[in-house]
């Protein structure tokens, strides 16, 4: 008897180590983005919101930590005329923190924290470079281990000079949403 549960315990331990397995979300993704980046502040009143377009790519160090780098690309048109194009650039790396269980389907909420650059290249002007902090989400609906559905609203504060932008700070949003690939 002893031998036949001893069995019956390891047949359920190797039938259950897959599944685990299973459930765990893949390491590595990679995201395409589309949305719009609102100016925000000071910042608004010489930009209009515009369309935006991104990419984004992860990898779970562990379960819980993911780390990201996105790129996120802004194209405006000034709030006084709407004639001069101002293209915003978005290089961030950032530290993100999974709220929800790891799982290969279902919901993926991760808060991200990051540093980076943002370039504002006006029309007839000379482009700048800023650092930049962000903070943000990514909210995901897995629909099997390697598709889903994402959401990413962002939020990157650029350190500008005032002579350069009229602001010492820059707030521009990229929200954008698409798909995300995970292998």
């Amino acid at each position: 008897m002893k031998q036949v549960l001893t069995v019956a315990a390891l047949a359920m331990l190797a039938g259950t180590a897959p599944l685990r397995a299973q459930d765990m979300p893949r390491k590595l993704f990679v995201e395409a983005l589309a949305g719009a980046a609102v100016p925000t502040f000071e910042i608004a009143d010489v930009a209009n919101t515009g369309s935006a377009f991104g990419a984004a790519i992860g990898y779970r160090l562990t379960p819980r930590w993911v780390l990201m780098g996105e790129f996120d690309y802004g194209m405006h048109k000034d709030e006084p005329t709407e004639t001069v194009d101002i293209n915003t650039t978005h290089l961030i790396a950032k530290l993100g923190y999974t709220l929800t269980p790891p799982a290969s389907r279902g919901w993926d909420v991760i808060l991200n924290l990051g540093a980076g650059v943002v370039n504002f290249d006006v029309d007839g002007a000379e482009g700048n470079s800023y650092f930049a902090i962000n903070a943000g989400a990514k909210l995901a609906y897995s629909f099997s281990p390697s598709f889903a559905l994402v959401l990413s609203p962002q939020g990157d504060i650029a350190f500008t000079k005032e002579n350069e932008l009229g602001s010492k700070t820059a707030w521009v949003w990229p929200i954008t949403a698409g798909l995300r690939i995970s292998f």
